[in-house]
């Protein structure tokens, strides 16, 4: 296995102990009030930040220039890492990154 696979293969690894240990953390001391008014942080919080910090909504080649691309990564990444979101759960995440993050306009009812 080459060193570079070695690499992705443990950061993928370390990231999925992180959401575990921030389940496991959450289901046992309960939703805080902050996560219970917006929901979107908190999933934001545990799956999006397991694997990278926020820099990535700001670099210059980022991977999402408008709306339509944004959700696209957020397609993408739920199916990655299997998060069985629904069509509105994806929606209000597309939605909640937009508005805090890349700063898009939202095509619908945001």
């Amino acid at each position: 296995m080459r060193y570079r696979e070695m690499k992705e293969k443990f950061r993928l690894k370390r990231a999925f102990a992180r959401m575990a240990v921030g389940a496991a953390v959450a289901a046992s001391i309960g939703l805080s009030v902050a996560s219970a008014v917006e929901p979107e942080r908190e999933a934001h919080d545990t799956y999006c930040i397991a694997c990278h910090d926020t820099s990535v909504y700001t670099r210059s080649d980022r991977l999402a220039r408008n709306y339509d691309e944004l959700r696209a990564q957020v397609v993408r990444w739920h199916s990655n890492i299997s998060l069985n979101w629904s069509d509105e759960e994806i929606d209000r995440m597309t939605a909640w990154l937009a508005k805090h993050y890349y700063h898009f306009q939202c095509p619908m009812q945001c």
